[in-house]
This record gives structure tokens, C-alpha cells and sequence, in this order.
């Protein structure tokens, strides 16, 4: 996911347009006649949109910019609007399915908050045209009193000039953000709280920054070393741009977790936020009315009214897209490569993360495992569970406990109760643990834990024992909700699983554990390994469906023939995540509904055929 240095707002185009206004201010200090100049604009905004293979909010930039030349060089009006309509058509014409990609939505929603928010919003506060006249007319004379005064004049007028602004530049982000916001929760999930007051510092120096870019590559073509001494300025620019971003990131709750909103969420807000602006608009048609007529107590009720709509505003906005999580049982096996990671949020709202790791992705937890839980809005993993040391089962998990207190935190770290505590495996997820201040506890036969109705009883390993391979002493999780249960069985095989069959073949210990008659959902073992879940174990859990975690043409050959026979014997319905991506479990009136991440991108697309 990216960092909060890259989800700084950014003024989608701003680059163009300051390339294009300098230059024509160049030629125009250098007495180059309009009918020449602009038409030497337009190319080189032209070419610079070609330069950057005219990505979607350059070509955006580039079609409006032009069209703003245009308009000059034939004597025409302008308008903002029109050129952004006919700038989406022309971008849409030659790619359709940009439409639904997060640049043209970022993009053409910062340039409609700019259009249509913030003319709306400088009228509540600065109030309508005439207003404003009769307020400058009125800080003229405020301006020729303090100037009177030597000493302090000059710096009162200053720092108010600069207090306005920061206000002006602080609607304008706040119009961005009203307008983009689902947008960025639906792309990234959550949202930098202190993005608008980042801007403040980022954007008014990205000016000097374009133009010491552009002007040292201009140079470069022609004296290298004064190049290099143009663009260092531009790197210490960089450079202040990222420690003015991680001193932001160390405030607390910098980054906020929403989740992904659902599409009845994302069309409320928008219907939210059109009804409020044409009330707030009513209100101001309202206002200058009264005041064209010299009422003199509705204009103040109605201004009263306008801060009412502004408090609560901001408010109205969480409600309709905050991730509204579920209140049933919820299980999915992510498709994490060549590895494991099994994800369960139980009707309490506790979330429970077992294993996380894999052998073919690189950063799996902070690039899959992570943007996935921020996707269902958590904040919180109760319980983190490694089965198991191997890699293919917790490199993603040390990744999640260093980046714990980052938006979201971990409570507790599980981890099996064996003889051999100092694998390396372990020492990292303790060392990890321990930095962050979480918690770890052991789990061995007979270890029990709940959660809004959902228990969970741990089969194996056996407390202290000692294995000859890692797999055998994975921990397996028998659960339990309602009719619905489900076995983790890790990457369980050899004497693990045989310590395993005697439990479930024993009537006394399979009423003492709440072992059912047959599990709803097995968790095959091993990603589908010939040696594991062997025939005689299979007949006893006798499993619905049999979830196996495995990388797309991985070089273990798994799921391997002879397992996929024998779970095929048994009855079971087999899914898998190479062949459907992430397994999903809910259940509906009591009944499990699995499903694969593909069937859902299949229905979707035979949908809209």
C-alpha cells in the first residue's frame, strides 16, 4: 500500500499548468507577440503530455490547458466546466475503461470539487461578489490606519494576507477532498487525516519545484554541471517534501481506516452531498434576498443555518462510507501464492488472522495480506496465530507486527507450545512482538479460546513435545459455530497428524474437545502435499469442502494427484485458491456459501454483458 508520502492530495495537472502560464509570461516579458506565443505554448505542452505517454490526469491537464490557450489566441471565453466535460470525452473516447481506473477518478473529482464545491464554499464564507467588494473596501482604509503605524503595520497586514491564504487554500483542498473522497477509500481504503494541512506546505513551493525541474533538464541538454546545481535545488525540495511528510506521520491516528465502501454507500454520498450543496445554495440565494430587501433578522437565522450545514457535513460524509462490518461469521482463505493465510471475523467483531506468509510473493503481508484487512476497515487483529516457523506461513506475519500501531494494531501473538522454542522462525516473531509491546501466549492439546460463539480448540501440537520436521508440530485448530465447523490443520503431517487421528478417534476425547461428527470445512494440509491428510483421517472428518492454499503452477507440484483423489472420495467439494484466488465462507441462514474471488469477477462481467 502506499506510504502517507504518497497520498498527499495531489492537484492532479498542476505541473502542466504551471509550465504552460510560465512560459507564456516568459514570452510576454520578452515582447513575443500573442498570435506567436501561444500557439509555441501549445506545443510545448503538447510535447510534454507526449513526453509522459500521456497519462490519464496529464492528457487531462494538457486538453484543458490547450483549450484555455485556444481560447485566448481566437478571442473566446473560457469556461472550466466545459473544457473538463469535453476533456473526460476525449480521454474516454480513445479509453473507454479509464472510466473505472482510480487515476481519471482522483483526477476529473479534484478538478469537479474545484468547479463545483469550492465556488459554493467560498460564498459561506467569504459571502457573494458584492460582499466581498464592500470587505476590500473596508481593509483599504484598515491598511492606510496600520501603515500609519511604523512598527507593527506592515507585519499585521502581512500576516493577514497570508491568514487569508492559507483560508483560500484551505477550501480549495477541502473541496478536493469532499468530492474525491470515496474515490480514495475505495482505491486505497483509508485516508491521511492531516492531507489538507500537508497541503499547505507541499503545494505553495510545487511551483519552484516544476520550474527548477524543467529549466535543469532544459539546461542539461546544454551545460551538464549547471544542470546538476539547477536540480539539486529541486532534490532538497524532494527531500523537505518527505521529512515534512514522516514528521506528519509520527502524529498519532495519521492514518485512518475506513475500509472499502459498498456501491449504495458511494451513491448516498454523492446524493448527500449534491442535496447539501443546493441547500446551502438556497440559503444563500435566501441571504441576499433579505439583505436586497433590508430584512435585517432572516439574513442572521440563515447564516445560522449555513454553520449548522457545515458542522454537520463533515459528519453526514463518515456515516455513508464507513465500512459497516458484518454480524455473522465471515472466513476467507486469501490468496497469498505459494503459502497460507486464513482470515476469520467472528460475530462479536473479533478478527483472527492464522498464518500469513508465502514463498512466492514478495512482501506478502504488506502488499496483500494488509490492503486486504484495510479493505474489510479493520483496525484491530485479536488474535494472530502462526501455525508454524516455516517461511511459506509467517514472513507475511513479521511484516504485519513491525508495521502494528500504523493505522491498525495487533493484540496478541499465538504460537505452538513445543520443546523447541528457538527456531529462527520464532525468534523473529517474538523479537517483532516485542517491539511493538504485544503480547505472546503458547497454545497446545486442550488450549481453548472463544469468541462470539465461535470456540476454538487446539489439537495439536502436545504441550512441550518435540517433532522431527516443523510441519508435524503445526498448530490445529478445531472450530466450532453453531452447526457450521471447520479444521485447521496447518501444514500438518507425519506424527503431527497421527497425534491427530487418535484425538478424533476417540470418543471420550472427541466429546471433551467438541469435536463434531463431520467438519463442514476442512483446511487441507500442507497446500495439498501427497504425504498429508491421509485416507483413514479423511474418513473420519468426513469434510463438505475441502480449501487448499496453494501458488499457480508452483514448482511442489501441488495440490498433488493422489491427495485430490482421495478428497474426491470422500465427497468433498474441493476449491482452491490457483484455480479461484481467495476462498471466501459465509454463512447465509446457517448454511456455508463458499465462494472463489474469480467466480465473483465472473458474475460480474456475464452481468454487465
Amino acid at each position: 500500500m502506499p506510504s502517507i508520502k504518497d497520498r498527499v492530495k495531489p492537484q492532479t495537472g498542476l505541473h502542466v499548468s504551471i509550465l504552460g502560464m510560465a512560459l507564456r509570461k516568459l514570452l510576454k516579458k520578452l515582447y513575443v507577440p500573442e498570435k506567436s506565443a501561444i500557439p509555441v505554448c501549445i506545443l510545448l505542452v503538447a510535447s510534454y503530455g507526449q513526453m509522459t505517454d500521456f497519462s490519464i490526469s496529464t492528457s487531462r491537464a494538457v486538453i484543458m490547458m490547450i483549450l484555455l490557450l485556444a481560447a485566448d489566441l481566437f478571442e473566446r471565453t473560457y469556461d472550466g466546466k466545459n473544457a473538463l466535460a469535453l476533456a473526460a470525452v476525449i480521454i474516454l473516447l480513445q479509453k473507454p475503461f479509464a472510466l473505472f481506473s482510480c487515476s481519471f477518478l482522483l483526477s476529473f473529482g479534484a478538478m469537479a470539487g474545484i468547479y463545483l464545491v469550492l465556488p459554493v464554499l467560498e460564498q459561506v464564507w467569504f459571502g457573494d461578489p458584492w460582499a466581498k467588494r464592500r470587505k476590500r473596501r473596508r481593509l483599504h482604509h484598515l491598511d492606510r490606519e496600520l501603515l500609519a503605524n511604523k512598527r507593527t503595520g506592515r507585519f499585521r497586514i502581512f500576516c493577514r494576507q497570508q491568514g487569508q491564504k492559507i483560508g483560500q487554500m484551505l477550501l480549495v483542498s477541502s473541496s478536493v477532498q469532499l468530492t474525491t473522497l470515496p474515490v480514495v477509500l475505495y482505491f486505497f481504503f483509508e485516508i491521511p487525516l492531516y492531507g489538507i494541512v500537508i497541503n499547505l506546505f507541499v503545494i505553495p513551493l510545487s511551483s519552484l519545484l516544476v520550474v527548477f525541474s524543467f529549466v535543469g533538464g532544459v539546461i542539461g541538454c546544454i551545460c551538464l554541471p549547471a544542470a546538476k546545481f539547477i536540480l539539486s535545488n529541486a532534490f532538497w525540495l524532494l527531500k523537505l517534501y518527505e521529512q515534512i511528510c514522516l514528521i506528519f506521520q509520527k502524529l498519532p491516528g495519521h492514518m485512518q481506516i475506513f475500509g472499502r465502501p459498498v456501491w449504495w454507500q458511494l451513491l448516498l454520498y454523492y446524493l448527500m452531498l449534491i442535496l447539501v450543496l443546493f441547500c446551502l445554495m438556497y440559503l444563500l440565494y435566501k441571504i441576499d434576498e433579505a439583505e436586497y430587501q433590508r430584512l435585517p433578522l432572516q439574513p442572521e437565522k440563515n447564516r445560522k443555518k449555513l454553520k449548522y450545514i457545515g458542522k454537520v457535513l463533515p459528519v453526514l460524509c463518515i456515516i455513508f462510507i464507513v465500512h459497516i462490518p458484518s454480524g455473522t461469521f465471515e472466513m476467507t482463505m486469501l490468496d497469498v501464492g505459494q503459502g497460507d493465510g486464513i482470515y476469520l471475523h467472528t460475530p462479536a467483531h473479533q478478527d483472527i488472522l492464522i498464518d500469513g506468509g508465502s514463498t512466492s510473493e514478495k512482501q506478502v503481508g504488506k502488499y496483500r495480506i494488509l490492503p486486504f484487512l484495510k479493505s474489510k476497515g479493520i483496525r484491530q487483529i485479536d488474535y494472530l496465530i502462526a501455525t508454524h516457523a516455516d517461511e511459506d506461513h509467517i514472513n507475511g506475519l513479521e511484516e504485519l507486527l513491525k508495521l502494528s500501531g500504523d493505522g491498525y494494531k495487533i493484540r496478541q501473538l499465538l504460537l505452538p507450545d513445543v520443546a523447541d522454542k528457538k527456531q529462527s522462525g520464532y525468534v523473529l516473531l517474538r523479537k517483532a512482538a516485542k517491539q511493538k509491546h504485544i503480547p505472546v501466549r503458547y497454545l497446545s492439546t486442550g488450549s481453548y479460546f472463544r469468541s462470539g460463539g465461535v470456540s476454538f480448540f487446539c489439537l495439536n501440537p502436545s504441550a512441550g513435545s518435540s517433532f522431527d520436521s516443523a510441519n508435524a508440530e503445526s498448530i490445529t485448530l478445531s472450530m466450532q459455530y453453531q452447526d457450521f465447523s471447520c479444521l485447521f490443520t496447518g501444514d500438518l503431517e507425519g506424527a503431527g497428524e497421527e497425534a491427530l487421528q487418535r484425538i478424533v478417534s476417540s470418543s471420550p476425547l472427541r466429546q471433551s474437545y467438541h469435536i463434531p461428527e463431520h467438519y463442514t470445512v476442512l483446511k487441507v494440509a500442507h497446500h495439498g502435499s501427497k504425504n498429508s491428510t491421509g485416507e483413514e483421517l479423511l474418513d473420519i472428518l468426513k469434510p463438505e469442502y475441502a480449501l487448499i492454499s496453494c501458488g499457480r503452477k508452483n514448482r511442489y507440484g501441488h495440490p498433488h494427484r493422489e491427495l485430490l483423489d482421495r478428497l474426491a472420495d470422500t465427497g468433498a467439494e474441493i476449491q482452491r485458491t490457483d484455480e479461484k484466488g481467495a476462498l471466501s465462507v459465509i454463512l447465509r441462514n446457517g448454511k456455508p456459501c463458499v465462494t472463489g474471488y474469480l467466480d465473483n469477477q465472473d458474475n460480474q462481467i456475464s452481468k454487465n454483458k
